[in-house]
């Protein structure tokens, strides 16, 4: 018999049932796992309402990083914006503590969002567009009170990514591909250098996975990878989600969410022309997210081929997005 270590668990819904106790919800009538991710969600129905519980992983986010998330959640709330909000415990605390067998994790009652993942069209897009706008002007006398220990600049976009990645391709001997992307990402930050660019807080993966539609009214969620950064990031997401998963609304669907943002908030011409510059970086940190967080995706998908696409898909963004 052995003793072993785990690096990830997953906890059953009777006690994530227990946890629920500690909120004043109500009697809770059903509760289930719903979906492994960066973080483990759980659907919780009870006769007051509907909510997710997320447990966050061991060390994804420290407490500081998830207070800071809740009080920009909180923040945007206040100013009349439609999003997922988190649930105070009974004790007057957000974050539920967790004694899991890997060590300390972290969870958190959010409110569900009615309605549902809009489906990509011209008025969606546009809609999706104006929300991000408004969010953004929420956020721009945002003073939190707790440190988010990292930032959507360039160390968490492109280094720490870039370094990851270097190392997968020296690992298949990727060579050629490794200097294509070292030149990339060098060309990327000498053009974020040159430029004056809007810089303030993020929601970080923006896309129409991460909110839902009822009644021509947004309203958006999972502000995990939400902090301060360049503005022009959190709409090059979209414009990445996009051409990832409905290609055929590349054009129509971007010039309508562009239309949508600046209906409600202005850009400047600078943080326009970047945008497909941070479509490429987006590729990069989340090919590094993928290398980082093999306990999520496992790594049957780490091969040359995989690993080599990235740069075809680069080479794509440079010849037409920048």
């Amino acid at each position: 018999m052995y003793t072993i270590s785990v690096k990830h668990s997953l906890i059953n819904d009777q006690s994530i049932r227990d946890m629920m106790e500690d909120y004043d919800i109500g009697e809770i009538t059903a509760c289930h796992f719903l979906t492994k991710g960066l973080n483990d969600s759980y659907f919780v129905e009870s006769n007051s309402g509907t909510y997710i519980f997320r447990v966050y992983r061991k060390n994804w986010r420290s407490k500081s990083d998830i207070l800071f998330e809740l009080e920009g959640i909180l923040h945007l709330q206040m100013k009349g914006i439609a999003v997922s909000v988190p649930v105070m415990r009974k004790d007057s605390e957000f974050l539920t503590w967790i004694d899991a067998p890997e060590g300390l994790r972290y969870g958190v009652l959010f409110t569900y969002s009615e309605g549902d993942r809009p489906d990509i069209t011209a008025s969606n897009c546009r809609l999706i567009g104006e929300g991000l706008a408004k969010i953004h002007s929420a956020w721009d006398d945002f003073q939190p009170n707790h440190d988010r220990l990292f930032q959507l600049d360039q160390n968490h976009l492109a280094m720490e990514p870039f370094e990851r990645i270097q190392a997968a391709f020296r690992q298949f001997g990727l060579n050629a591909e490794e200097k294509f992307l070292k030149d990339t990402v060098a060309a990327i930050l000498k053009e974020l250098n040159g430029r004056d660019l809007e810089y303030g807080f993020c929601h970080g993966d923006f896309h129409n996975f991460n909110m839902h539609v009822k009644e021509n009214r947004l309203e958006a969620f999972d502000f995990d990878c939400g902090a301060l950064g360049y503005r022009s990031y959190d709409l090059a997401v979209f414009s990445w989600n996009l051409l990832n998963n409905y290609p055929s609304m590349e054009k129509e669907g971007w010039a309508a969410f562009l239309e949508g943002y600046q209906s409600s908030r202005k850009l400047n011409e600078a943080d326009v022309q970047i945008i497909g510059r941070f479509v490429s970086l987006r590729r990069i940190w989340f090919m590094g997210i993928l290398l980082e967080n093999d306990d999520v995706w496992g790594t049957v998908w780490k091969n040359e081929k995989n690993l080599s696409s990235i740069i075809g898909q680069l080479k794509d963004d440079i010849a037409n997005r920048w």
